[in-house]
């Protein structure tokens, strides 16, 4: 019995009665759909602009983006406690951006995403070194399987492993680390913040480096695309600090193997572009990983067998 004047609790929502295992998982089964977009927009920019520009106008753009938010909350809400992890982790992410927006212009986009693929395994691997997350042996036999999958993807008679997969996958450790750090933040400091120090670090870097090897002053007609692109990564990026804060990052890491299917098909229908053989089966294999480990740890969270 309530007291007088005294309103019963609320029942948690649908959504919050999820265990973090599935809600972080939807967050992140999101951001491969803005991911895959990113990918196909960098693609469309490199044609005029080299990496260092795009991530230049990717960080102006997202944080003009971000002025709504800010305009909101104040800058009380920038305060942070993590300051020294968010400069490692920019500094660490640009690598990791710099070296793919590179490879997204360059590389069959089918063979680059699934080259990219070996981030969870990097990630999983961080996870239990430096996070000190449990990664039981059935979540590695998982990511293993999922790591064979990518083998099927690319094989060696399609003449992938050249100097650009290479650097994708400098690319794919890069991006781990970054994500190791996200998680970090994460349990301090909101997505919302996680993202606009992102861009806010990321700008100088980026002008920097631009202007060190000459920068081109884009036109009215380049601005829908680079525009696009910050608005599909600070999408995309806030919806990975969503999954990151929900659950471990051995659970939700897995489920970024759906961006194939997503760019392999606007690869195709933008560029008549086609997979590498075995990329569908492979993609399969991928798939079916990926939902296990989600599967088996919501059951356990919640208890069922």
């Amino acid at each position: 019995m309530t007291g007088a004047g005294t309103d019963p609790p609320r029942p948690p929502s649908r959504w919050h009665s999820l265990s973090p295992a599935i809600r972080g998982g939807v967050w992140m089964f999101l951001s491969t759909f803005a991911f895959a977009a990113m990918v196909v927009l960098v693609r469309e920019a490199s044609t005029a602009f080299n990496a260092l520009e795009i991530l230049f106008w990717r960080a102006a753009f997202g944080l003009m983006i971000m002025m709504p938010w800010l305009a909101r909350v104040r800058l009380g809400r920038l305060k942070t406690t993590r300051a020294r992890l968010h400069v490692i982790r920019n500094v660490v992410h640009f690598i990791g951006i710099v070296t793919w927006f590179h490879v997204v212009g360059r590389i069959n986009l089918s063979v680059g995403i699934a080259l990219q693929f070996t981030v969870p395994l990097f990630t999983i691997a961080m996870a239990a070194l430096l996070l000190k997350e449990r990664v039981d042996a059935a979540r590695w036999t998982a990511t293993a399987i999922g790591f064979a999958g990518v083998l099927i993807i690319v094989r060696p008679d399609t003449g992938a492993f050249d100097a650009l997969a290479v650097l994708t996958l400098v690319s794919a450790a890069f991006y781990a680390g970054s994500n190791i750090a996200t998680k970090a933040i994460g349990r301090a400091d909101s997505s919302e913040v996680v993202v606009f120090y992102m861009h806010l670090m990321h700008l100088p870097m980026a002008l920097i480096g631009a202007l060190g090897v000459g920068m081109t002053v884009p036109g009215w007609d380049d601005l829908p695309v680079l525009a696009g692109v910050a608005v599909s990564a600070t999408l995309a990026h806030y919806l990975l600090a969503q999954a990151l804060r929900e659950a471990d990052a051995s659970v939700v890491m897995p489920i970024d193997f759906l961006r194939l299917p997503w760019v392999a098909a606007l690869a195709f229908v933008l560029y008549g572009e086609m997979p590498v053989a075995g990329a569908w089966i492979g993609g399969g294999v991928i798939f079916a990983t990926a939902y296990y480990i989600l599967r088996r740890e919501s059951r356990a969270t919640s208890g069922r067998p």
